[in-house]
């Protein structure tokens, strides 16, 4: 009887999907009909200003091209009946628009053009809800610093109007900043506060909208059971609220979050659902990544016919889309089936595309940080330019560029129909040469094998000669890693200087860009009086111990690596700084300087992760790039988490300056610092990342035992979860204790 009453439900609701969509179809049609029949007849811009919304609201989150075509028109009619108000909705509109699609310039463009409509018109409350999202625009694009100080700007003048829903948003976004800054503490504070007041204010929106934000925090805290609770009361709001694509998003992240604790059914369940309200608001996007998340949960579950079906869907709609995330998600998961049944062509096949798939989506990702670079360089003007706004408001007014943007969207419809109009012709030219290379077929098939005997001469020609080049630059690579080895410090330095300890390094092609780094630094003690001659030594030492990850691996990481290495002994053993903070400030600097990035596009970069040890003042001094460090102390382990910033690449801020952490080491004390190689390999009998929480998990359960003994188990673990998988990127570990 349940399983029936399950079956009818599941009908229903598929019923209510196609009918919907239906609907929604027919609406959109009627509506564009009626449009294009008014403006031949010249119907009132106030009526189609009507049409315009309904048009826009069916279409923001379906088709976003449409949706910027509907609400340029809006705008324009908004511009000739000169109504301040509707111009400044409309911009708002274009941007929300603009953001979604990631085109984040032009978003800021408008967002601003509405904030300033809002001040002019003396819409204060308006204004500061645009000032949030054009503090958005800087949020998005890791300008913290100006993404807050818009946020706190309009958090005042809601508080001013007593405005408790803006009030809340602004809370909520100040509190998300101080998330993407690692100050968890400080984002609860302001998430809790956010909460309280949409309680009070009984706007079940914004309280789902804090319940997501919260859960964030739980997430990075690995706290999933609250991140679960929270989420789940973030569903029973959106539903309350009546935004079922809302409720989609939440159920995805629960989905991911289900996959992260291994509860397979739960994570189907969610991803589910979410799939299905995807599918019947039209956002193929979302229903790529589902199809890649259930194919993968498939997979895990032995129902390889099942995974394929859905990575082929994924892979279906990423690749008409072109994108390149989804796509490369899809062509691993479709390899990883393939290897499973054992068919080793088609797995290889599959991993050869996602090799070009997955460096074209690293292209892309470097393209996205040179135009974060862009943003941010521009950034102080654009913020001048707005306080300049502010205290000449009855003087200027920003000049409208609707006109250039719907002059572009037309240009570049014209461009797509004289393209397709252009692939039309070239096809039925296809075709009609196709016909008479068929008539002339029996002729042409004794020219072919002619043709393919030369071809295969020459391939093999080409071949011996590809062969004998792929020799040459092995051979050279293999001499490369025997340089790049002996530049490497003694390991017998942990021996000589430290109780125990250990180097795992385990570079993923014969050339690494990871390095570990080792100093014994001798430091003139200032002159005394009361020091002993012959007894009391006139120096003490410091002994240096670094992880250093480059950008890249292979050859390009080998670069780096080796200027590095070259960089880190003019630091320490010529400039002899010797505080870690001091030591990553200065490497950064010369990172910068060396490869000209402030006036090249080059991005490179590295993590870090360095530790000073003064053993007469017993102190331990350590600060990191991104990396952490690992201490244990009266079998307490403790993780200490570096600065969110690497060494080099984009540079926001004026001064990037990193933090030091100091610990008393009177007491025996073991640490480990690490690059990111290991916890980011694929395997295990699912095939998914090891984690870092795993990582950790293996990195002390045996940090009683001699160190020889914790290397030899981190190898044997990592080369057992690897198994047949592809190593991912260079791993390197150190390990000391000092007693």
């Amino acid at each position: 009887m349940k399983f029936t009453k399950y079956i009818l439900t599941v009908v229903l609701f598929h019923c209510f999907m196609f009918a919907y969509a239906d609907t929604k179809d027919g609406m959109l049609d009627s509506l564009d009909a009626r449009l294009q029949k008014n403006y031949e007849l010249g119907v009132p811009n106030s009526e189609n200003l009507e049409i315009l919304k309904k048009l826009y609201d069916l279409t923001k989150i379906s088709d976003a091209y449409l949706a910027l075509e509907y609400a340029g028109q809006a705008l324009q009619l908004s511009i000739t009946e000169n109504d301040k108000n509707l111009q400044a909705y409309w911009s708002e509109a274009l941007a929300d628009i603009y953001f979604e699609q990631k085109v984040f310039y032009l978003a800021m463009e408008h967002y601003f053009q509405a904030y300033s409509i809002y001040l002019t018109e003396g819409e204060s409350v308006k204004s500061a809800y645009a000032l949030l999202k054009y503090g958005d625009t800087y949020f998005i694009q890791n300008v913290e610093d100006v993404a807050m100080s818009n946020y706190e700007k309009a958090d005042s003048i809601f508080r001013f109007f007593s405005c408790d829903d803006g009030h809340a948003s602004a809370m909520d976004r100040i509190g998300k900043v101080e998330l993407n800054r690692y100050q968890y503490d400080k984002a609860m504070t302001f998430f809790n506060d956010a909460l309280t007041i949409s309680q009070n204010i009984k706007n079940q929106t914004l309280v789902a909208e804090t319940y997501r934000y919260m859960a964030s925090v739980y997430d990075q805290n690995e706290e999933y059971e609250k991140e679960d609770q929270c989420l789940n009361n973030a569903i029973i709001k959106y539903r309350l609220a009546g935004d079922r694509y809302e409720m989609a998003k939440t159920y995805y992240i629960l989905g991911e979050m289900h996959v992260k604790n291994e509860n397979y059914n739960e994570a189907v369940m969610m991803f589910t659902r979410a799939g299905n309200i995807f599918q019947v608001f039209g956002t193929i996007t979302y229903v790529a990544a589902v199809n890649n998340r259930l194919g993968r949960l498939s997979f895990i579950k032995g129902d390889t016919e099942k995974a394929k079906k859905k990575a082929m869907e994924a892979l279906s709609l990423a690749d008409a889309n072109q994108w390149l995330a989804e796509k490369a998600e899809a062509l691993l998961l479709l390899a990883d089936i393939n290897h499973s049944r054992k068919k080793a062509d088609s797995a290889y096949y599959y991993l050869s595309r996602f090799t070009v798939v997955n460096d074209s989506l690293h292209e892309a990702k470097r393209a996205e940080s040179f135009s974060e670079l862009q943003v941010s360089i521009t950034t102080k003007e654009k913020e001048k330019e707005l306080a300049i706004y502010e205290q000449t408001l009855q003087k200027n007014k920003i000049m409208t560029t609707v006109i250039v943007i719907i002059a572009v969207l037309v240009g570049l419809f014209m461009l797509y129909v004289f393209y397709n109009s252009r692939k039309v012709k070239k096809v039925n030219s296809l075709l009609t040469n196709k016909n008479e290379e068929i008539n002339r077929q029996k002729d042409e098939i004794l020219q072919q094998k002619e043709i393919v005997d030369k071809a295969n001469a020459e391939i093999s020609l080409r071949n011996a000669e590809i062969e004998e080049i792929n020799q040459s630059i092995t051979s050279s690579i293999n001499y490369a890693a025997r340089i790049q080895k002996a530049s490497l410090p003694d390991v017998g330095f942990i021996k000589k200087h430290f109780s125990d300890g250990f180097v795992y390094f385990y570079p993923r092609e014969a050339v690494s860009g990871d390095f570990y780094w080792f100093s014994e630094v001798k430091i003139q003690r200032p002159p005394s009086l009361f020091r002993r001659k012959g007894i009391d030594e006139d120096e003490t030492s410091k002994l240096i111990v670094a992880v250093i990850d480059c950008t890249g691996h292979g050859v390009p990481g080998a670069f780096m690596s080796m200027l590095g290495d070259a960089l880190m002994n003019q630091i320490i053993n010529i400039q002899k700084i010797t505080e870690p903070d001091l030591i990553l400030n200065e490497l950064h600097k010369l990172v910068r300087v060396m490869l000209q990035q402030e006036t090249t596009e080059n991005n490179d970069g590295m993590d870090a992760a360095v530790c000073v040890i003064d053993k007469a003042a017993h102190k331990l001094s350590f600060a990191g790039a991104k990396n952490p460090l690992i201490l244990i102390q009266n079998g307490k382990i403790e993780k200490i988490n570096g600065d969110h910033n690497s060494i080099g690449g984009i540079q926001k801020e004026d001064r990037r300056i990193f933090t030091r952490h100091e610990f008393d080491i009177s007491v025996p004390t073991t640490f480990y610092i690490y690059s990111d190689g290991y916890q980011d390999q694929f395997g295990g009998p699912l095939g998914r990342k090891l984690m870092a929480k795993r990582f950790r998990e293996i990195l002390t359960e045996n940090v009683d035992k001699p160190f020889d003994f914790q290397e030899k188990h981190l190898r044997k673990t990592f080369l057992d979860w690897r198994g047949e998988h592809i190593q991912m990127d260079d791993t390197t570990i150190v390990g000391v204790k000092i007693s």
